[in-house]
């Protein structure tokens, strides 16, 4: 019994280490052009959740694999995290990580686009009204 807790205990301590790995410490994350909310999506009225696997090398390399979400959302936000520039401050040494990237993508009747990145990104823009 002792050898099944201990076993247990030792299990949960590698999970939490291999969780806090891919917080990313230290890193900064530029980047050029904002995210946009693509304008087929808004005249087709598209909105919905992406998700995102983010794998960042020590050399500040970046790829992103589409998780979820619907095609045309998930490629503008796949486009947006593909041009990030990662750097580490020289007080912290470079590490690697695989963040998890939430997009929201939400139609409103405003422009609005909140971040905490590597980890999540809210675009609202309001719908393209068409002539159909």
């Amino acid at each position: 019994m002792a050898l099944r807790a201990v076993a247990v205990f030792l299990l949960m301590a590698a999970l939490a280490a291999a969780c806090m790995a891919q917080k990313c410490k230290g890193m900064e994350v530029k980047y050029d052009d904002a995210i946009q909310y693509p304008n087929a999506a808004r005249a087709g009225h598209v909105q919905g959740d992406v998700v995102l696997q983010i794998h960042i090398a020590t050399d500040g390399t970046l790829k992103a694999d589409v998780v979820s979400g619907p095609s045309d959302l998930a490629e503008s936000a796949k486009r947006f995290a593909e041009s990030w520039s990662i750097t580490w401050p020289s007080s912290a040494p470079p590490t690697a990580c695989t963040p998890t990237l939430h997009v929201i993508y939400k139609l409103k009747d405003h422009f609005n686009v909140k971040m905490k990145l590597p980890e999540h990104i809210l675009v609202e823009a309001p719908p393209i009204e068409t002539n159909q």
